[in-house]
């Protein structure tokens, strides 16, 4: 619970050796509220789940899946994440995020552990409890299973490297009804839905930036998750460089989405990133020639990192993937200096930001200055650190955590945020109405970093649903908390990672993914678990996936359109399994 506590962090012996003082740094709350607020901001991307899912908000509606449709032509596009309590993906905020995930990970892996099933949550249904406790492991990082929902349809979206798709759905259209994802796919296009045909997808928009992030995402994805599912990495590494190809087409161009999300400011960064990540990958010289003869085109965005400004991942990139040898000091010098020193607001809240969505910039701040700190083996910033996440956890001066779900110790905590599925309401309420809605109980630990406000005081008279600047919560605004909470609790938690994938964790039994048996008759391939497969991909040897779709019973059959090598993934309960099978 909220208490004063010192904690007396040796970086030398938590994140290597440094010339830096040791810092007696004062964290406003313990171990286990980081190790509770990290669980709970990672476990709300399973709540932006489109499509399939499952989506742990929608597990016990009415309407449990939405656009099932989301295709061009013959090519499916179902899946990824909703953003800001709607129901459209837009790519300026998914790409970035999905990396912010895995990239915090990859920095700080000891920060992150395995407290549920992440690809179905099937332990929170079987226990009947959805709080922390209510799930167990099943050998993977939390982080990774949310952020491979994202990875999954990154990889749908990037078929080629001339081919690349950017956002599903009409932000115009999707804001005329209030209603849960599921619920709005019965509508008719036009109204947000599917019902009359498949919403908008935007594909092939010319742009250099967001490719390059997605391209980074799944470079890093390969990296991580090639402990828990080789094939999977390596189809991850493939449309890496697909995107990688399309971002290198469109280098310095960037577009935003209509009046709801702007261009990024800076298009060279996602390249940088991209091209960083794949020489960390994949060892190729030529990803680090085009790092570092791209990196003249970084610069000083003299505000603070989000979606739109993402020059401190390019910096960190370099230094630590592309052996860049001045990055680090530039990065310290641009943007890690002037963060730490706009620490001056309330409890030693960064004051660089604006009013919209407030609190994501103190926490993309934090992130970023963590990333820093461990690249340079340098504590000397933790304090500002733990001061932007500990206002953001309640430890203000009016003890308010905005955080919804969160509260320890604390006075109140944001309970009307804007978030259509949270609420499970399907009545196209009034606003009057909206602002009334109770939260049921399964979802109440939504794990969402509202807007929220630089004086904690002036909050409560704002938590109203329709109040967007206040309440609205976005991938993007977590995505920051999650990698700043990670270099907390690396440090005071630090999780045992060489018993991830395997049989036992934490003295918990994990079930593994079983065998698959898979036949050929004729063009047909019959896949079968005795376990039941809910879910059946195939890609070819490029790592393309050829079709994914739902599946109930314990045999999955697909007709291939020709003879070939083939890599049948199935989903189990246990997770996911692989064979290959050979048409002749």
């Amino acid at each position: 619970m909220f208490s004063i506590r010192k904690f007396a962090v040796a970086a030398s012996v938590l994140i290597g050796a440094t010339s830096a003082p040791v810092q007696a740094v004062t964290g406003k709350f313990t171990a286990a509220d980081y190790q509770r607020a990290l669980w709970m901001v990672t476990r709300y991307y399973g709540g932006q789940r489109s499509g399939q899912g499952p989506n742990f908000l929608l597990r016990d509606h009415t309407y449990k899946t939405s656009f099932v449709k989301d295709a061009d032509g013959s090519h499916d596009l179902v899946g990824g994440w909703f953003d800001c309590g709607d129901h459209v993906l837009f790519g300026q905020t998914f790409f970035y995020s999905a990396y912010m995930l895995v990239k915090a990970y990859d920095a700080f892996p000891q920060g992150f552990e395995d407290n549920y099933h992440g690809v179905d949550y099937s332990d929170y249904e079987s226990s009947g409890n959805w709080d922390m406790a209510g799930g167990t492991p099943d050998g993977i990082p939390d982080v990774l299973q949310e952020a491979k929902y994202a990875t999954d349809w990154i990889i749908k979206a990037t078929p080629d490297g001339n081919t690349f798709y950017s956002q599903k759905g009409n932000g115009d259209y999707d804001h005329k009804l209030w209603m849960t994802a599921g619920m709005m796919s019965t509508q008719t296009v036009s109204n947000g839905g599917e019902s009359d045909g498949v919403r908008p997808i935007t594909k092939n928009p010319a742009d250099g930036s967001m490719p390059g992030m997605a391209a980074a995402a799944l470079a890093v994805m390969s990296r991580v998750y090639r402990k828990y599912d080789a094939a999977y990495a390596d189809t991850c590494l493939a449309h890496a460089k697909n995107a990688y190809a399309y971002a290198g087409k469109n280098k310095g161009a960037a577009v935003g989405a209509g009046g709801y999300y702007g261009a990024n400011a800076n298009p060279y960064v996602g390249y940088v990133v991209a091209a960083s990540e794949l020489y960390a990958a994949t060892g190729t010289s030529s990803y680090q020639s085009d790092a570092t003869g791209a990196a003249g085109n970084l610069k000083n965005h003299y505000y603070t990192l989000c979606y739109a400004n993402q020059d401190d991942l390019g910096y960190y990139d370099l230094a630590t993937q592309a052996g860049s040898s001045s990055a680090l000091s530039t990065m310290k010098s641009y943007f890690i200096s002037s963060y730490t020193s706009k620490g001056t607001g309330e409890s030693g809240l960064s004051t660089v930001g604006n009013a919209w969505g407030a609190l994501r910039y103190p926490a993309n701040q934090a992130f970023s200055v963590a990333l820093y700190s461990k690249a340079a083996k340098d504590s000397s910033n933790d304090q500002f650190i733990y001061n932007q996440v500990d206002y953001i956890l309640g430890g203000n001066s009016s003890k308010y955590s905005f955080i919804v779900g969160f509260c320890s110790g604390c006075s109140g905590n944001a309970q009307h945020p804007h978030n259509r599925n949270v609420y499970l309401n399907d009545s196209n309420p009034t606003d009057a109405v909206k602002a009334t809605l109770p939260i049921p109980t399964k979802n109440k630990q939504f794990g969402s970093l509202v807007g929220g406000t630089t004086t904690s005081s002036q909050y409560a008279s704002n938590d109203v649903t329709t109040s967007y600047q206040y309440t609205e919560g976005g991938i993007d605004y977590n995505a920051g908390l999650v990698g700043a909470l990670g270099y907390i609790v690396s440090k005071l938690a630090p999780v045992d990672t060489s018993k991830l994938g395997t049989s036992a964790i934490q003295g918990r039994s994990v079930r593994r993914a079983p065998e698959l048996r898979s036949m050929v008759e004729g063009r047909d391939l019959v896949v079968s678990s005795s376990e039941g497969i809910s879910q059946l991909a195939v890609l070819d040897l490029d790592g393309r996936e050829m079709t994914r779709f739902a599946n109930s019973g314990t045999t999955a059959r697909w007709t291939a359109p020709r003879a070939g090598l083939f890599l049948v993934r199935a989903l189990t309960p246990s997770g996911w399994a692989s064979s290959k099978v050979v048409v002749r």
